[in-house]
């Protein structure tokens, strides 16, 4: 053999171990063009790749075709690489099939809701001030969301749609009167689907709260401990170094404000499908409204 063969082999084993070797992250895509929800915990998950790439080696991050979240939950199950990461909420029955990075990544800002509504009832809104009354009303969530047992649970009527998109149609239609939207995400869709459905307005007297530690999840596998190993390596290197924080104000301390949140009627609701492995006791990985 030539020493131009010898070197050609070479090349294409070592191409073969490198490209073997970096570690393939798809997330689940936008479930259409004004979803942007999960803008933040990508840039959290990008930010604590780029931190433990010495450690870990190379990694891709590229999104999945859209899949709704029942989809993105079998697909996880399975371990298919149509979607090797998903963002999800924990709960007893997750934590027994799939590997999670039990570091909430928004600090449980998600777990305080503010309610879309159609402007019409705002005045009946205003009245509200326990779960006694605001129970009454019709609950608008996505199919396969892991919050319609927590609010069903409470003894909400909950309403779902397949699509996305479709829950701002229906609640513009009075299909149901309240859609709890989380903090991190309400502004955004507010200013998306307002321009659709000029009635749509954020009631601004209710906060909804329920405990909703939402983390990155992996398959129970190999790979998917090691990847999730890698994550959260990088998350607590960055809450060690404050990054992790910056990035949180860059993205919501400015909605925090605008939403008024200590200054509302506060109503809160259990979780009882938690697992006890929730680090309620870390303080520094839990936001409160009661602390601004």
């Amino acid at each position: 053999m030539n020493l131009i063969k010898v070197l050609t082999l070479i090349g294409i084993l070592t191409l073969g171990h490198n490209s073997l070797a970096v570690m393939r992250f798809v997330y689940h895509a936008p479930e259409s063009d004004h979803d942007f929800r999960y803008k933040y915990h990508w840039e959290v998950l990008k930010s604590a790749l780029d931190l433990t790439t010495k450690k870990f080696g190379p990694y891709s991050l590229t999104p999945s075709e859209i899949l709704t979240e029942d989809q993105q939950l079998a697909e996880m199950k399975k371990g298919s690489p149509k979607l090797t990461v998903m963002i999800r909420e924990t709960n007893k029955v997750f934590e027994t099939e799939l590997n999670a990075v039990k570091i909430p990544i928004d600090r449980n800002l998600i777990g305080y809701r503010v309610l879309l509504i159609d402007r019409k009832n705002q005045a009946l809104l205003t009245k509200v001030d326990s779960l006694e009354k605001l129970v009454t009303l019709q609950v608008g969530q996505g199919a396969g969301w892991g919050d319609i047992p927590i609010l069903k649970n409470s003894g909400f009527s909950v309403i779902t749609e397949e699509k996305y998109d479709d829950l701002f149609k229906s609640l513009s239609a009075g299909k149901f009167q309240i859609f709890p939207r989380g903090v991190v995400e309400v502004l955004e869709e507010y200013r998306q689907f307002k321009k659709r459905y000029p009635n749509l307005v954020i009631d601004d007297h209710v906060l909804l709260y329920y405990p909703l530690p939402t983390y990155f999840w992996f398959h129970d596998s190999s790979d998917g401990r090691l990847m999730a190993r890698r994550v959260e390596e990088g998350l607590r290197f960055m809450i060690k170094s404050g990054s992790y924080r910056k990035i949180f104000d860059k993205h919501y301390s400015k909605v925090i404000r605008e939403l008024d949140l200590k200054n509302r009627a506060l109503i809160k609701i259990p979780n009882p499908y938690l697992p006890s492995s929730v680090p309620f006791d870390r303080k520094e990985l839990w936001f409160s409204p009661e602390d601004l």
